[in-house]
């Protein structure tokens, strides 16, 4: 869940448009950080498989967290919420003008199902998250009880470098677990906790740093932490970018792993999470938008990416659930597959989607290095402010807004090689300017 400010909202509609005419229509007086927008959906799920067979259910932001249930994965019945109230009184009390819960947490340990929660308001630090448990998911079954536990973290403004939402808990088979959190300010942190209370030993705790958006820290867009563990590797997933800008979105999930469950993390080329490093899993393409904000299911039917993302021609529904199947390679690393309801996505994003969609290593004056992103609407993403591309055959325009620049924005003219995989040129100012297609 966004949590800093909401850069993109309304960028790059021409460049839409061009995309799929039948999205201004739809955009049309559309606001996608309206606070009706943002509760539309299924945003923030999280994913878990019931140990009674009763299926599986998703927990998502909204008053007093909104559940939804399924047999089969494709097919979701709204079923409920967890709190009558749209927060807790405890923690209203503690976050003044709050209004819902956002993105929690489902797991299973020891018996109890552990239910986390954030509480905050937008654009503020000062966050608190929570805890729920529960015997049972089903509620037809006897033992079905929510019993909240109250503050587990929480971060408070000129006292702590990170933001105390987006929880994501994780039991290890070793009898320890942990907790991870963090959305934008210094990125993700993590903490063991005690398996008894499903907490750190107080609310304020030392915690471990896990990843950041960027090196310089002059890009903190990134959040919602996920923790899996297969064949002895701990792999960590987050969210990086925009997340709720409708079809401008930006928002995509990048990965690392380690042999310790606070890392270090690193990527598919050895880059450490902590320095921006991070292998992109699934971004944006001609008709999902901003996929992000994931849960990741392992069971005996396979593996599944449990995210959520923007319909491009149906962008007022809001953030909408999607399910994708997960394989592995031989060296371990996952490959995401399209959703189980649109089997033709990844055929549809071979056929039509720019092959300069994706990540590149940009460098200026053969010294300064930055990881972007082209995004499929024609902005830049990785960046710490608004940018576009635009290419015209082999020319490549890169526009990157800043007062400080001549007429307000640096614009770089470059002309890409014969393959598409680098380009080469100056900005107005005569300043060399390179780039490199990076493979994820």
């Amino acid at each position: 869940m966004k949590r800093r400010s909401f850069l993109t909202a309304g960028l790059a509609a021409s460049a839409l448009t061009a995309v799929n005419p039948s999205l201004a229509a739809d955009e049309e007086a559309f606001n996608p950080t309206s606070l009706e927008a943002l509760r539309a959906g299924m945003p923030d799920p999280a994913a878990i498989e019931a140990r009674d067979g009763s299926g599986y259910y998703v927990y998502a932001t909204g008053h007093g967290v909104v559940i939804w249930h399924s047999t089969d994965l494709r097919t979701w019945k709204r079923i409920g919420q967890v709190f009558e109230r749209h927060v807790p009184a405890w923690s209203e009390e503690a976050i003044p003008g709050c209004d819902g819960i956002w993105a929690p947490d489902i797991q299973y340990m020891d018996g109890l199902y552990y239910l986390y929660y954030s509480v905050s308001t937008f654009g503020s630090q000062r966050s608190v998250i929570g805890l729920a448990t529960n015997r049972s998911l089903n509620p037809k079954d006897p033992k079905y009880r929510w019993q909240d536990r109250g503050l587990v973290l929480e971060s408070i403004p000129d006292k702590h470098d990170y933001n105390a939402i987006d929880p994501a808990m994780f039991a290890d088979d070793d009898g320890k677990a942990y907790l991870y959190w963090g959305s934008y300010w210094t990125g993700i942190k993590g903490v063991e906790i005690n398996r008894r209370t499903g907490k750190p030993a107080s609310s304020q705790p030392p915690s471990t740093a896990l990843a950041r958006r960027s090196p310089r820290g002059d890009t903190p867009n990134i959040e919602a932490p996920y923790v899996i563990k297969r064949q002895g590797f701990y792999y960590l997933m987050v969210s990086w970018d925009f997340c709720c800008a409708g079809t401008d979105s930006t928002y995509k999930i990048a990965l690392g792993r380690s042999k310790n469950p606070l890392g270090p993390f690193t990527d598919r080329d050895k880059r450490p999470m902590l320095d921006g490093g991070g292998t992109v899993m699934l971004a944006s393409g001609i008709r999902w938008r901003g996929p992000g904000h994931n849960s990741f299911l392992q069971t005996a039917k396979g593996d599944f990416l449990v995210h959520h993302t923007y319909d491009a021609n149906q962008v007022r529904k809001g953030r909408i659930l999607q399910v994708r199947s997960v394989t592995w390679d031989k060296t371990g690393w996952p490959q995401v597959g399209s959703p189980l309801t649109d089997a033709e996505a990844t055929a549809r994003n071979k056929k039509s989607l720019s092959p300069l969609v994706g990540r590149w290593k940009h460098v200026v004056n053969d010294r300064d290095q930055y990881d972007i992103y082209f995004e499929v609407s024609g902005l830049i993403s990785g960046t710490a402010g608004k940018s576009f591309w635009k290419r015209q055959d082999r020319k490549l325009q890169l526009r990157w807004l800043d007062p400080k620049a001549p007429n307000g924005a640096w614009v770089d003219e470059v002309k890409l090689n014969a393959e598409g995989t680098a380009y080469y040129g100056k900005n107005q100012t005569g300043t060399v300017i390179r780039g490199t297609k990076i493979r994820d």
